[in-house]
């Protein structure tokens, strides 16, 4: 592509063809850099232009051409964008026709959305074990507190000698001793008449 085939005419068609169609269109590889280097031509013959009216004509042509090459770059900008985004979440998006510099854009924005995915998916998950941990170990005290409560209280009205319980633990209990047990150990210590329930 040589500077004397960028022209108004010859963006406009790229354009169109860009908003029409939801894949890009074939450019060549240095598009942009030509584009850019025709424009900026266009703006130091207009800085030497003497003549009023061919200065306004070039003024006209600079404005028009920047905006139409706006409009290229976003619309192929915007389908980058897209199939990067399409392409993380398993697709399969069109992807032929990009420039070596637009597939360069595309590799990074990849690779950015991938890691940002897989960051933010893995702390949820880990939220959600955490989540799961917290409603079990919660579970847990409850009904480590419905166990408890469900243990009567007694005091000891007189020492006891050594002796296992029900629990097959040891016990040496002295007088005003207050302590929370099962309810067949308190039935084996009642009939002794040794202690006697605390009502909470």
């Amino acid at each position: 592509m040589d500077e004397e085939e960028i022209n108004y005419m010859f963006l406009r068609k790229i354009e169109q063809t860009e908003k029409n169609s939801p894949k890009l269109s074939k450019i060549d590889n240095e598009f942009y850099e030509k584009v850019s280097e025709h424009i900026h031509n266009l703006e130091k013959r207009y800085e030497s232009e003497e003549n009023t009216q061919k200065k306004k004509i070039l003024q006209e042509e600079i404005v028009n051409l920047k905006k139409i090459f706006l409009n290229i770059y976003e619309h192929r900008e915007k389908k980058i964008l897209l199939a990067s985004m399409s392409k993380a979440r398993g697709g399969k998006p069109l992807i032929e026709n990009m420039t070596e510099n637009e597939n360069n854009f595309f590799s990074s924005i990849l690779e950015n959305i991938s890691k940002f995915r897989e960051k933010n998916l893995s702390n949820k998950n880990t939220n959600q074990e955490k989540k799961d941990e917290n409603t079990k170990s919660h579970e847990e005290d409850e009904d480590s507190k419905k166990k408890i409560k469900n243990k009567p209280i007694v005091r000891i009205k007189e020492d006891i000698p050594n002796f296992i319980g029900t629990d097959k633990q040891r016990y040496n209990l002295k007088k005003n001793d207050v302590l929370s047990i099962s309810s067949d150990m308190c039935d084996m210590i009642s009939k002794r008449k040794v202690c006697e329930k605390i009502e909470l």
